[in-house]
């Protein structure tokens, strides 16, 4: 099924307000029209969960270096663990 198009008016849009979203618009090659439109759908999409630390570090390493067969050397003797009483 197919959504008609529907027609919104804001009134008394602050001069300012108008200049800025002019000013995206412009940015991104768009009409004010589209502009508008473009940021009420970004404000209305639902909130993505937080990514977890995990994630945001792995996100650190370009994707030819991750894998699951790191080694972790290391040179010499293994010290003696602590001793805890």
């Amino acid at each position: 099924m197919k959504r008609e198009a529907t027609d919104l008016l804001i009134r008394q849009v602050d001069p300012k307000l108008k200049s800025e979203l002019r000013k995206r618009a412009r940015a991104h090659g768009r009409s004010l029209s589209d502009e508008a439109k473009s940021l009420l759908a970004d404000a209305l999409e639902p909130p993505r969960p937080q990514a977890g630390m995990g994630t945001l570090m792995r996100r650190l390493v370009p994707a030819e270096y991750r894998g699951d067969d790191l080694v972790f050397e290391y040179k010499g003797a293994f010290p003696k663990p602590p001793e805890f009483e």
